[in-house]
């Protein structure tokens, strides 16, 4: 049995978060590298900017924490379609450099069953 996806790209998180006293409704995106609260770039954008803006507005957090002296070529980006996780109020983009793109297309091989 293999624990790990044959290949992967990272993700962004994007969670539509409801009207509350104080705030109107939003979309929250997270980009996680790790477990610590430092490895999560999150960004928020309010309802009517939809769930595409707050993934590229974490990614744009993102870039600006972890690759300002970074060549631009290195600098993430979202890569494609989001995956709808439970109809509509959560997403998952794959994000990262624009090198990771081609890697999207290719289906997992079919691994042998043990």
């Amino acid at each position: 049995m293999f624990s790990y996806p044959f290949r992967y790209v990272p993700g962004c998180a994007v969670e539509y978060r409801g009207p509350t006293n104080t705030l109107g409704g939003r979309w929250v995106a997270v980009i996680r590298r790790g477990r610590g609260r430092g490895d999560q770039y999150r960004a928020t954008v309010p309802f009517n900017d939809g769930p595409d803006a707050a993934a590229w507005a974490a990614v744009a957090v993102y870039n600006a924490e972890r690759l300002t002296n970074r060549p631009r070529s290195e600098h993430w980006q979202v890569l494609g379609a989001a995956l709808s996780m439970d109809g509509g109020d959560r997403y998952s983009y794959p994000v990262g450099p624009a090198n990771l793109a081609d890697v999207l297309p290719l289906p997992a091989p079919r691994r042998p069953e043990s």
